[in-house]
């Protein structure tokens, strides 16, 4: 045996080349066929049998209010996609969905056999609503800075039935547009009424604190802080009443002391002159001096004396026609003299000299008439007829009675100056309370005059949203009938399915001749045994093996047939819910 065959097999790496696929390529047709056939047969029934979905949108627009923001703020500051949001949810509910498929007899739902539960009829009617919005390049107001801002939205529904299509889009837009209606004009009075609510019960507290305010100056009248300064200013004005008071007293005394000495010095009654030139006096003056000899007198002689006497009958006489009694002050003053008088005697002699005993008697004579004159009570008044007397007189009287005004004034004043006085020191204490009540009257009053201003505008708003005269929605594109259907892409389906069909082909093809452990051809029978070959028989084909392909051939292409025709059945007519995942199926691989 030849050493070439008996050396160990090298397995060398094989060069591919064009003919080395062609040759794949040949001997694994039918498995490049067979899927590649299937897969296309299929997606070309796929894309003819689906049914056609049709769609009908309408585009609405968000307009701005009429009246300018700086003249009227709506109370519904909420930014369009998110009131869009908003709405959206409000009208997709389970209970409005459920009365649109029941309107429009959606999924064959009109018959009793084929009912959905609520939450699965509501999860196929959302997906096929389609809702997008529009944006716009606009420049904020606030910050003066370019931002996106949604102007518009469109609103599509898609379902196999044109005319459906168009009357649920309708149904959807009719809905949208009185719900934002509705929701808006709401939320506006509700606004109104919650800020009136409220106006109403500051509006009482405020009534409570006015109460409390007016009690705590009714019971602190006078000691108020907005009084202080007043206050001060009465009892500044009042001291200096007070002082010029005391100086006009003591000036008014000071008057009267004179005025007194004065009058003491002058006799009320005029001096009278007989025709000889002689002055005569008073009765008054007369008796007087009969009072102050008849002392004198008595205290001399015995009372049988005849000068005594005398002196007593006209003493007599002249108190019965002047119906008077003994002068008190005249005694007094008599008295007083007369006590001057021993002094200065007793001074210069002794004690049992003539002189003093003589004064001395006089004295004691003097004080007992004063003892008995005082305990009589006195109803003479001499009348005045000097007019000296009475000129002074009637000063002194006048001084009195001012004076006594004064007094009267004097007292008034200080009880008015211990008034304010006792104002003023309560002032602090009343100034913290006063101030505590009136922070929180103010803190209220400033919140009530805050809700109220909030109150006019949200009235205003709520107007403004009834006139529909705020942001709006406005339906610029109604929803038209579709002529052409919106998917599926039959084209696009059929393109991918022929692109599947070749990937498939060639990778059932690849499988296939990855597993096979055959050897085929001479290259591939030399990277084996390491030699090339001697002789190449190649494969003759005989009639046999034609009929055989062609009997494959036949019941496969059978095959394919029955089943893209059972699939296109099944699809179209056993089991329309399949519509719905094709449908979004298709939309996520770009192809609706």
């Amino acid at each position: 045996m030849n050493s070439h065959f008996l050396r160990p097999l090298e397995y060398e790496e094989q060069v591919w080349t064009v003919a080395d696929y062609w040759t794949i390529v040949k001997r694994r047709h039918v498995h490049i066929l067979v899927p590649g056939m299937v897969v296309m047969v299929l997606s070309l029934m796929l894309a003819l049998g689906l049914p056609s979905v049709y769609r009908s949108s309408a585009t609405i627009l968000i307009e701005e209010q009429e009246i300018p923001r700086e003249m009227v703020r709506s109370t519904i500051t909420s930014f369009a996609a998110q009131q869009i949001q908003i709405i959206t949810q409000r009208v997709m509910t389970v209970d409005n969905i459920e009365k649109i498929v029941e309107k429009f007899g959606l999924y064959g739902q009109s018959r009793t056999e084929s009912k959905l539960p609520r939450t699965e009829l509501a999860k196929r009617f959302r997906e096929r609503v389609n809702l997008e919005l529009v944006s716009a390049d606009v420049i904020d107001p606030s910050s003066g800075r370019p931002t996106k801002a949604t102007i518009a939205f469109t609103l599509a529904y898609e379902d196999r039935d044109p005319s459906t299509v168009q009357k649920v889009a309708n149904e959807l837009v009719t809905l949208y547009l009185n719900t934002n209606l509705s929701a808006r004009t709401d939320k506006a009075a509700g606004a109104s009424e919650f800020l009136a609510e409220q106006t109403r019960a500051l509006n009482s507290e405020l009534l409570i604190l006015e109460a409390r305010l007016a009690e705590f100056k009714d019971l602190n009248k006078g000691a108020l802080p907005e009084l202080y300064q007043f206050n001060l200013g009465v009892v500044e004005r009042t001291e200096r009443e007070l002082a010029e008071t005391n100086l006009r007293l003591q000036e008014l005394e000071e008057n009267r002391i004179r005025l007194s000495g004065e009058l003491g010095q002058l006799s009320p009654s005029a001096p009278s002159f007989l025709p000889s030139g002689q002055a005569v006096l008073g009765d008054t003056d007369r008796l007087k001096a009969l009072q102050s000899e008849y002392r004198k007198k008595s205290a001399l002689y015995q009372d049988s004396h005849p000068d005594v006497r005398r002196l007593k009958r006209e003493l007599e006489a002249l108190q019965v026609s002047l119906s008077a009694g003994e002068d008190v002050a005249s005694l007094h003053e008599q008295v007083q003299l007369q006590r001057t008088h021993l002094q200065q005697l007793r001074e210069r002699y002794t004690v049992d000299h003539p002189q003093v005993v003589t004064a001395t008697s006089v004295l004691r004579d003097l004080e007992s008439h004063l003892a008995s004159a005082s305990r009589q009570p006195t109803t003479f008044e001499p009348v005045a007829d000097n007019p000296a007397y009475v000129f002074i007189d009637t000063q002194i009287k006048s001084a009195a009675a001012e004076s006594h005004s004064l007094r009267v004034k004097k007292l008034q004043l200080k009880r008015k100056l211990e008034e304010y006085e006792g104002l003023l020191q309560r002032a602090p204490t009343v100034e913290q309370a006063y101030q505590g009540m009136l922070r929180e009257y103010n803190t209220a009053n400033e919140k009530y005059q805050e809700l109220r201003s909030k109150q006019r505008g949200a009235e205003v708003s709520r107007n403004l949203e009834q006139d529909r005269k705020g942001e709006r929605f406005i339906l610029i594109e109604p929803p038209t009938l579709p002529l052409e259907p919106e998917s599926p892409n039959r084209l696009a389906i059929a393109t991918l399915g022929l692109v599947f069909s070749v990937v498939v082909g060639i990778g059932a093809a690849l499988l296939f001749e990855a597993a096979d452990k055959g050897i085929y051809g001479a290259r591939a029978l030399q990277n084996v045994t390491g030699a090339p070959p001697l002789v190449v028989i190649p494969y003759l084909v005989n009639k046999e093996d034609e009929e055989r392909s062609k009997r494959k051939l036949k019941a496969l292409t059978i095959g394919v047939v029955t089943l893209g025709i059972a699939t296109l059945t099944y699809v179209h007519f056993l089991y329309q819910p399949l519509d719905v995942l094709w449908f979004v199926i298709l939309n996520r691989m770009g192809l609706g």
